[in-house]
């Protein structure tokens, strides 16, 4: 018998986005539950889609979710990076919550460039646990991204990275 678990539902949601989108992602690399490696071909490019989900935001009215990477994640990412020069790799990070409401499950694509603005893949510059978070402010048309390199406020000023909230489409 085969046994759904909690991982399955939040993939599925990617899958089933890049599907309805027209896409046939593959499935890269399965090690655990933690992250899912998907390849995806587009008539603009191919992919490779790095994607972890969480479920616990915090906030209220605006929620954030924060994704952190282990160091050997980090090890992953960059040798999926630096091993496929002919992809572009994407992050696609599923932000859901417990009780399922249609506003409140998002899915977040982030370039390598922004990744790398956000988190320290090297860890030159920041100490502690590689972090990006994900912030959905209600009503913006756009997500707010920083991390553990990229503090989201500076001298008292939004120091976020802003990105589309339909990213997906556009692959």
């Amino acid at each position: 018998m085969t046994t759904i678990c909690k991982a399955d539902y939040y993939y599925g949601a990617l899958l089933s986005a890049l599907v309805n989108g027209g896409l046939a992602p593959a499935l890269f690399e399965k090690e655990n539950d933690s992250r899912q490696i998907y390849t995806v071909t587009t008539n603009k490019a191919s992919y490779i889609i790095y994607t972890k989900y969480h479920t616990t935001p915090s906030g209220s009215e605006d929620f954030t979710w924060s994704f952190t990477f282990s160091d050997n994640e980090m090890q992953e990412i960059i040798n999926v990076h630096q091993g496929n020069s002919d992809k572009t790799l994407i992050f696609a990070f599923i932000c859901g919550q417990k009780q399922v409401i249609d506003y409140n499950q998002i899915i977040a694509i982030v370039y390598w460039d922004e990744f790398v603005a956000c988190v320290d893949v090297n860890k030159k510059q920041s100490r502690g646990t590689p972090r990006l978070s994900v912030k959905a402010v209600k009503g913006s048309p756009r997500f707010r991204i920083y991390g553990s390199k990229r503090a989201d406020m500076l001298d008292g000023k939004d120091n976020t990275i802003r990105i589309e909230r339909n990213r997906l489409k556009t692959l």
